[in-house]
């Protein structure tokens, strides 16, 4: 196997897909392959960065001679079903990411109350959820190919969804030891890093930080359409001498080196939470709901602590009790980063990467 060939929807990132689509490139190419990049629709930030990360990125076009000279083929997005008719056979993987694939709504949780959904695709059920506003997902068009996940969670999910052929890949993460101490001036310091999105809990989090009795600093390093209510949120609170809005940020190794905690408050269930590896490998201890995929990777009382979905007050009391513990933050800091080396060194996911098309027999 030498050549890969990568399909998604933008040529930019919007997200963890696209990121991860760009560090894995990257990784695959300085062992020795050729990527390729397929894109759908225009869009996404740090455009001209992303394609320094493939051999070369191109739109979609059916005739586009890469189809045939792939080796193997990975749809790394949901695109229009008119495009799957031109995967090659045989050699065509669906990376599924997130739970468009078989929720209508996407985020897989109701509408009203946002409870967490476990039920499998039903177009009756799925369609009144989401209130008409999306539709169906081409389930039947994608349970074609075999699929690609990094959680086990995920692989429950497609298997619950009719898809037969389901291969795990653990994620990577290249380690950075941890170079600061921790709370050098007795205050903690907290980072939320990702969307500001409803999913992403930034809401929830804010509520957890409004029970704090001990002196803390919260960064929120991300955009989305969710900010707005969000700075309000935090005026609403009183918390503004506390929280910082640091935008999107491209470069976060500064975030990861001037935290103590990194909070992952997600509200919808994380398909797996590639962020929390970061987090690891940087040597910052996890805060998380328990919530999809997250306890792939974040291991009780090891590199992190994991509290019941939603239960912000019990959050805010962990959070107290760490701070004034600087021992254990360091001791969950160092087993974080063993664990990224044992569990999801960029050897052992080149070394996966490269048996897959044992699977596609």
């Amino acid at each position: 196997m030498k050549n890969i060939l990568y399909i998604g929807r933008y040529n930019g990132i919007i997200g963890g897909i696209e990121r991860y689509m760009q560090k894995s490139a990257a990784l695959l190419h300085r062992n020795g392959l050729s990527v390729h990049y397929l894109y759908t629709e225009n869009g996404g930030r740090e455009q001209e960065n992303f394609a320094d990360s493939f051999d070369s990125i191109q739109q979609f076009t059916p005739e586009n001679d890469l189809l045939e000279t792939a080796d193997i083929v990975i749809i790394h997005n949901i695109i229009d079903v008119e495009f799957l008719q031109f995967m090659p056979e045989k050699k065509t993987f669906f990376f599924a990411h997130d739970h468009n694939i078989y929720c209508q709504r996407h985020h897989y949780y109701t509408p009203v109350g946002r409870m967490n959904c476990h039920r499998k695709y039903n177009k009756f059920v799925c369609r009144i959820c989401s209130l008409g506003r999306n539709e169906a997902p081409p389930l039947a068009e994608y349970r074609k190919f075999p699929a690609l996940v990094l959680s086990d969670f995920m692989a429950e999910n497609l298997h619950k969804n009719g898809f037969e052929k389901v291969v795990k890949l653990p994620a990577f993460i290249k380690v950075s030891e941890r170079k600061s101490e921790f709370m050098p001036d007795g205050v903690l310091r907290i980072l939320f890093l990702g969307q500001l999105i409803r999913g992403k809990g930034a809401d929830l989090m804010l509520t957890s930080l409004a029970e704090l009795d001990i002196p803390f600093e919260c960064t929120i390093a991300g955009d989305g359409k969710d900010r707005i209510m969000l700075e309000k949120t935090v005026d609403n609170l009183q918390l503004r001498d506390n929280v910082h809005f640091k935008g999107f940020v491209s470069d976060t190794e500064k975030l990861w080196e001037n935290c103590d905690i990194f909070f992952f408050p997600v509200r919808w269930q994380e398909p797996f939470g590639l962020v929390g590896l970061e987090a690891m490998a940087h040597g910052v201890p996890v805060i998380a709901f328990d919530t999809g995929g997250v306890r792939e990777w974040l291991l009780e009382f090891e590199n992190g602590i994991v509290v019941p979905e939603k239960k912000v007050v019990a959050a805010a009391g962990i959070l107290g009790g760490l701070a004034g513990n600087r021992e254990v933050l360091e001791t969950m800091g160092k087993r974080g980063i063993e664990l990224a080396k044992e569990k999801f060194s960029e050897e052992k996911f080149v070394e996966n990467f490269k048996k897959l098309p044992e699977a596609l027999k």
